[in-house]
């Protein structure tokens, strides 16, 4: 089961091609402040969880995150439990649950694979690799390596997709608020309307 993403002058890659798994460990020391994360679910992204002290983490091997790393949740992945590492969290750690790969931005830029993440597909792909019971289903490391997607050779036109796409999120995010205003209307016209008949008996 292959997923093809078709775009003038682009290649068939695996993630492989242009990620490299990543297994460095730290040893977290009980005076020293980290910060964890979360990575959502379906694509959604990865955001700050908690800062703790070392003496408050029980597993002392962790992972650091950098920036523009690629994150995936080794149990969670089957729903969509991956992201790029943003700016603000480089330095964050992570347990050995999750996989870590470096990006080579030469072949393909870190916000066109977020916008690969985000649109689902790659959740799709994974399901056939997940093994285990249902709560702790899971994959391995070279799952995501052997997934394929086609790529454009310019980064110039991943760079256009990515703007587009972006364009197309922020039409949605301006359509879902303008529904939201017009749904608030309605329900405070409806309010005037019932509390006026009301008096009115």
């Amino acid at each position: 089961m292959k997923t093809k993403i078709n775009t003038p002058n682009s290649q068939l890659m695996r993630l492989g091609d242009f990620l490299t798994f990543k297994t460095e460990y730290i040893t977290i020391e009980n005076d020293v402040e980290y910060e964890l994360v979360t990575v959502k679910l379906h694509g959604k992204g990865i955001i700050p969880r908690e800062t703790l002290y070392g003496s408050q983490i029980k597993t002392k091997k962790q992972q650091v995150i950098k920036h523009n790393q690629f994150l995936v949740a080794e149990i969670d992945a089957k729903v969509g439990a991956f992201g790029i590492v943003p700016r603000e969290l480089e330095g964050a750690i992570v347990s050995g649950h999750y996989f870590l790969y470096d990006i080579d931005s030469n072949k393909v830029l870190p916000d066109f694979l977020a916008c690969f993440v985000s649109s689902g597909i790659l959740t799709q792909e994974i399901q056939e690799f997940v093994q285990g019971s249902l709560n702790y289903a899971a994959i391995r490391p070279n799952n995501i390596l052997d997934i394929e997607l086609s790529i454009p050779n310019d980064k110039n036109e991943q760079k256009n997709i990515v703007n587009q796409l972006a364009e197309i999120r922020r039409m949605q995010r301006a359509a879902e608020r303008q529904l939201e205003a017009t749904t608030a209307l309605e329900k405070n016209l409806m309010r005037q309307i019932f509390k006026a008949k009301n008096h009115e008996e």
